[in-house]
């Protein structure tokens, strides 16, 4: 039987037994990433983890997976405020990598900076032919997630990726890993479950262990961020350039 669990309209929590499903509901902005989006994804992992879940799914309800950093009030906000959502941001990413449950997301489209992130912060990722990632963070001075970006790809293609902001389409994600898994859109479901199913045979201590065995913590990741925040005193003009160039003219093209 399940449980819905109510949070912001922008992101529904849905648990059935032990199965956690996050879905990012703010379609009309291609789930782009505000405040209360970012609050809404962190009680949603803590709202999973008291109901004893123990795996958990982050999806989107429709097309993009996640465009990253929304821009939409970027020219109305202060350098600080932006400084503080980024720095929220990064305590998701902490949040979600160092959970107990095992988390795969799900991307049926775009994840785009912080919303690639986000993927690459879950134990898996599967993915359609319509997935693809980019991390565009370094053209308005920003480190974000580099750190797991390069324990997933290595060093050099994530130094790469980071330095051009590349659109990386679902064949080469998967082949450099971004994608755990590559499937038919009408088989995601099936082989996702296929995956769950697999992992939570396993006792609750024992998948504990395993993620502790692997675990790739990045508290110098929230480091390296805060640096490169606060060696941007000009972030929110430089951010402000930027979304003039990238202000998306639909809700399933990319932001940040």
């Amino acid at each position: 039987m399940g449980e819905l669990t109510t949070v912001p309209a922008a992101v529904e929590l849905t648990v059935v037994d032990d199965l956690a499903t996050v879905t990012l509901e703010r379609v009309d902005r291609a789930n782009a990433l505000d405040a209360d989006t970012v609050d809404a994804l962190t009680r949603a992992v803590d709202d999973a983890e008291a109901q004893a879940c123990r795996a958990l799914v982050i999806r989107s309800a429709a097309g993009t997976f996640c465009a990253g950093f929304d821009l939409d009030d970027v020219p109305d906000a202060s350098t600080s405020e932006l400084v503080w959502r980024f720095l929220r941001i990064g305590g998701l990413l902490e949040r979600l990598q160092s959970s107990a449950m095992l988390t795969i997301a799900v991307l049926e489209g775009a994840a785009v900076g912080a919303g690639a992130d986000l993927a690459l912060a879950c134990d898996m990722r599967i993915g359609t032919d319509q997935a693809s990632l980019r991390f565009p963070g370094s053209a308005f001075g920003v480190v974000l997630g580099t750190r797991r970006l390069a324990a997933v790809i290595g060093d050099a293609a994530a130094v790469r990726l980071a330095a051009t902001g590349d659109r990386v389409d679902a064949a080469e994600a998967h082949r450099l890993g971004l994608l755990d898994q590559l499937t038919e859109p009408p088989r995601i479901d099936a082989e996702l479950g296929r995956l769950i199913r697999s992992a939570v045979r396993r006792e609750p201590a024992t998948l504990r262990a395993l993620k502790a065995a692997t675990a790739t913590g990045d508290p110098a990741g929230l480091a390296d961020l805060t640096r490169s925040l606060i060696n941007r005193p000009d972030l929110a003009a430089a951010m402000t350039q930027f979304a003039r160039r990238a202000r998306p003219t639909t809700p399933r093209e990319e932001q940040s």
